[in-house]
């Protein structure tokens, strides 16, 4: 485990013993105790009351953010926490998708070489000799091609 996860666990474990007892006792003791042992051995988290003011790693904040969703809030809070994270799991992979959608990186490489050939048969006083290479897995299915053709 990394070691940011094992300092976030020593920050979380060092919050459960500020928590009062009927809200720690939500808390699963078997998650406890994976938090317990599995949090860094020398690393000592400077938590103290009031816990807004402590400044936390990000992991610790999100993992705090699991905890209060899944162990200590209503029924209906948690299904409308779950309802909003799916939300922004969604926009988050949507955004992903458009910046990285293999149909249009495609498109646009073959666009850019379409534009490329194009340039240089207008500049017709300028004589180059264009040369496009074949990629090796178009050189490969070209000779399979080939090959039932012949047969």
């Amino acid at each position: 485990m990394k070691e940011i996860y094992r300092e976030a666990f020593s920050e979380i474990d060092a919050i459960f013993e500020l928590m009062p007892k009927n809200l720690l006792n939500k808390i699963p003791k078997k998650f406890r105790e994976i938090i317990k042992n599995e949090k860094a051995v020398k690393y000592k988290p400077n938590i103290s009351e009031p816990i807004e003011e402590v400044e936390l790693k990000e992991e610790t904040i999100i993992i705090l953010a699991l905890i209060y969703r899944d162990f200590l809030c209503s029924n209906e809070e948690k299904e409308r926490l779950k309802l909003r994270d799916a939300q922004k799991m969604k926009e988050a992979e949507e955004v992903i998708r458009k910046k990285y959608n293999p149909d249009d990186i495609f498109k646009n490489r073959k666009n850019t070489q379409i534009d490329n050939i194009k340039e240089n048969k207008h500049e017709s006083h300028d004589k180059r000799l264009i040369v496009i290479e074949e990629k090796w897995y178009t050189k490969i299915f070209n000779m399979i091609k080939k090959i039932f053709k012949k047969g």
